[in-house]
């Protein structure tokens, strides 16, 4: 209401000597209308200056918006190469978040362990060692595990699981079976084949880590933000008598995200008192970190990085490595 009247009282000092001179008296009573000139005698210096103060709005900082999209403009105009590295420069923390799988990479060292080997052992997270036996084809090792035979007269059945393991996973699938019949010289010839189409997912997830007799199933793709984890204010009292509240972002969190995962921190908030008087027609300091959050954003968006807390199941060369791995307990 005090700006409204300070503008109604400006627009009166300026608008009412317009008024005076557009009407005026004419001999013998009768009203005439004059044109305003630029000879017409302005208003007193002061009653100027005065309207203009109360006119004039007070003048205001740059938008911290205008600052955020100068910021953005210049990260935009780099290339993806030099948008991370402004980006590691600013938080340093990012070096450690990996992008690109080296799945092919380990697998390739552990197939070069296991070469030649017609069975190997597998074990989950919480569960036993069981071995496969097959053979490598291609990039993938093919074989059976957990076979029982069973014999009724003159037919024997032998039930398995298809195993599958390679450098993205570990799946198994059936029971599927073979059955066999006598020849008539007591001979086991092949008399049919069945298989069902269950299907489970031992490891769903890629090859992180090789070591001398075993390779570890965990590695998980995630993408990052980057939000602001703490918050300060700060209560200033003003040389005029009164008071106002600074806020600022005082430090910045790269928050992972992936399907079926949540990540969580804390966010931590201070308030403060300023000791003395401070004089408030200057603004706040800038939010730098605020400033800076659109243009960090843009920098990891579209990056996939990996990691691998822990193994969710495993593929050994021989069965003590497999029993005695106490990781996977």
């Amino acid at each position: 209401m005090a700006a409204f009247g300070a503008m109604m009282r400006a627009r009166s000092l300026l608008v009412g000597p317009a008024v005076a001179l557009a009407c005026a008296v004419a001999p013998g009573g009768a009203a005439q209308r004059v044109t305003p000139s630029a000879t017409t005698s302005p208003a007193p210096a002061a009653t100027q200056g005065e309207a203009a103060r109360e006119a004039a709005p007070a003048q205001q900082p740059a938008a911290p918006d205008d600052a955020a999209a100068r910021l953005l403009a210049e990260v935009q105009a780099m290339d993806l190469a030099a948008r991370w590295a402004w980006a590691v420069k600013l938080m340093p923390e990012l070096v450690e978040h990996r992008e690109g799988s080296v799945a092919a990479e380990r697998w390739a060292e552990f197939q070069r362990l296991a070469a030649g080997r017609t069975t190997l052992w597998v074990r989950a997270r919480g569960d036993r060692c069981f071995a496969v036996r097959g053979a490598w084809e291609g990039d993938g090792f093919l074989g059976r595990a957990r076979e029982v035979a069973e014999i009724e007269g003159d037919v024997k059945t032998v039930r398995y699981e298809a195993v599958d393991i390679t450098a993205s996973g570990i799946s198994s699938s059936g029971p599927h079976g073979d059955v066999f019949a006598r020849d008539a010289r007591g001979r086991w010839q092949t008399d049919g084949v069945f298989g069902l189409g269950s299907f489970a997912a031992i490891a769903e997830r890629p090859v992180f880590e090789v070591t001398r007799k075993a390779a570890y199933y965990g590695e998980a793709a995630y993408t990052l933000t980057i939000e602001c984890s703490e918050t300060k204010a700060e209560e200033e009292r003003c040389t005029d008598g009164s008071t106002r509240r600074c806020s600022r972002c005082a430090a910045l969190w790269a928050r992972p995200h992936a399907p079926g995962q949540t990540w969580a921190m804390a966010r931590m908030s201070g308030t403060g008192a300023s000791g003395g008087q401070v004089d408030c027609s200057v603004p706040c300091p800038p939010d730098l970190l605020t400033e800076q959050l659109p243009a960090l954003n843009l920098a990891v968006h579209g990056r996939t990085f990996v990691a691998a807390d822990a193994a969710d199941a495993a593929v050994y060369l021989d069965a003590g490595a497999c029993r005695g791995d106490r990781r996977l307990r």
